[in-house]
């Protein structure tokens, strides 16, 4: 008997592990989740599998599983985001909330625990449940059965879902960092594209030996009238909106991103990015922004 208890928990981190391995290369938490209840049915030998995450004092279905019937699954997903569970009351997930700890529900229909609605919508009899605690904190719930194969779950079944749902974590963790990191980067290069453009503009840009009279009102389009232009100029010429498509086109936002960022039309950021060049004296946008470069670098702004 020692023997065959050990064999069993053997499988089942061996099952885990399969799980958990075929999640390493999710590279976007969307493809994570999707992924986690796929691998519990196809690595881990569950018919169906449901991803909840906390919203507030609700569940919110992420993803699910169904060995076989996509369409079935698609409608549960569609119940429980219409009629989300709330984490209150008898409910079993705002029991494990506090404890932290897998569990198994052994007959749905009579269990006080479990949401009549699920119940209802799966036909199930008995399934099992799991925290999912990156860093320590509980962020949503895995679900699974064995309904497909018309048995009730065991321990078994509640350990191999517990130690999935704890590798599960951290990858949440891990991926959701590495998301981050490649936004931060991605911004970083159009930032670095747009300040690329600007020395690039100043450098292409021919050269005028000529007098201004009056450079506070007129600015040469030359990289030369890069560096007449009064500390004044953004705070006296431009309203807030025209400062706020300023930030953004230094940014390296098009145009349209900066429509969907000031909830504006494109058109009317073409209009403001007009009035930008005309009030600045600037031949282009890369002119603009580097005169605005230069004068936040001075505090000017």
């Amino acid at each position: 008997m020692p023997g065959n208890a050990s064999a069993s928990r053997d499988g089942l981190l061996r099952a885990a592990q399969q799980a958990l391995a075929g999640l390493r290369d999710a590279d976007r938490i969307s493809v994570l989740l999707d992924r986690a209840t796929e691998e519990l049915v196809y690595s881990c030998g569950f018919d169906r599998a449901l991803l909840f995450r906390i919203d507030g004092a609700e569940l919110y279905a992420e993803s699910a599983c169904f060995r076989n019937r996509p369409g079935w699954a698609l409608d549960v997903l569609e119940l429980a985001r219409a009629q989300p569970p709330q984490l209150s009351g008898t409910l079993l997930e705002a029991e494990l909330l506090r404890r932290r700890t897998a569990a198994m529900v052994l007959d749905a229909p009579a269990d006080p625990g479990a949401w009549p609605p699920l119940v209802e919508a799966m036909r199930t009899t008995s399934y099992v449940v799991a925290p999912v605690m990156p860093s320590g904190s509980v962020i949503g719930f895995l679900h699974a059965d064995r309904y497909l194969q018309a048995r009730d779950v065991d321990e078994h079944d509640r350990d191999l879902l517990w130690a999935f749902a704890e590798g599960f974590g951290y990858a949440v963790e891990r991926t959701v960092l590495s998301e981050r990191v490649r936004v931060q980067r991605e911004q970083l290069t159009k930032l670095m594209s747009s300040a690329e453009a600007v020395m690039r503009e100043a450098t292409d840009a021919s050269v005028e030996l000529r007098r201004y009279d009056d450079e506070s009102a007129t600015m040469a389009h030359t990289a030369a009238g890069l560096f007449i232009a009064p500390d004044s100029v953004i705070s006296n010429l431009l309203t807030a909106r025209e400062r706020e498509v300023l930030e953004l086109l230094a940014g390296g936002a098009t145009n349209a991103q900066i429509a969907g960022r000031l909830v504006i039309s494109e058109a009317t950021v073409k209009s403001h990015v007009k009035h930008l060049l005309r009030k600045l004296h600037a031949a282009n946008r890369a002119e603009a922004v580097s005169r605005y470069l230069r004068i936040a670098s001075r505090g000017a702004v």
